[in-house]
């Protein structure tokens, strides 16, 4: 049998409701259907008390989003002796893959204080690996900030291409093409013929393995 839900409770402003409450029942619900009044009938009160914390679905989204990726980033592990190239790829990784357990609400994570605080620990880590490897500390920021930004890119693209009908680029393409002579952009037909895919495990490691090897050549060029 499932979990009884509490009485409903009154109309009153919050009724003892704090931001935790309403994470913790969002938890157990779907990002891509969830809804202000799902929540607020996990949670057994009126609708309102949980528009006193949160303006809206996408004012949930967003609280979901954050919580998703904080608590996920909190336990994140970069060994304290490993080495810049190490470090880096813990943290695109562990941010590829927090981003995509956040499904639906991924686009909701905001990049603030709270959400920052999270990934602080690791991140120390990793700069002062990359700045005792001979990086100055600005472009120890800046690899970090790009590997951040290929991994946000990458699980978005991996969600797009997951919906029905794939992702949309894809499609685009397609059609693009079909307007065009047919002796036109071979390799493009030939790519679009095969079903070749970006949205994998293979264009992630390749993305990393580019930006780590310019790094390497940047350093020996010091």
């Amino acid at each position: 049998m499932g979990e009884v839900r509490a009485a409903r409770r009154g109309r009153g402003v919050s009724v003892g409701l704090d931001r935790d409450r309403i994470v913790a029942a969002a938890r157990g619900l779907d990002p891509a259907t969830i809804t202000v009044q799902a929540v607020a009938d996990a949670l057994g009160v009126d609708r309102k008390a949980v528009t006193y914390h949160v303006s809206g679905r996408e004012g949930l989204l967003q609280l979901l989003a954050d919580d998703a990726f904080t608590t996920r980033f909190e336990v994140v592990e970069v060994p304290a002796d490993a080495d810049w190239q190490t470090g880096l790829r813990l943290i695109a990784a562990s941010m590829r893959d927090i981003l995509l357990g956040a499904g639906a609400a991924v686009s909701h994570i905001r990049f603030d204080p709270s959400t920052r605080a999270a990934a602080l620990r690791p991140a120390e880590i990793v700069l002062a690996a990359l700045v005792d490897a001979g990086f100055d500390e600005a472009t120890a920021v800046r690899a970090i900030a790009l590997v951040a930004d290929v991994a946000m890119a990458h699980a978005r693209g991996v969600l797009l291409n997951a919906r029905a009908g794939g992702h949309p680029q894809r499609a685009e393409l397609h059609e693009a093409l079909s307007t065009m002579d047919a002796a036109a952009s071979p390799y493009l037909r030939r790519i679009d013929d095969t079903g070749f895919s970006t949205f994998d495990e293979e264009q992630f490691a390749f993305d990393l393995d580019v930006i780590i090897g310019g790094l390497q050549a940047r350093l020996a060029a010091q």
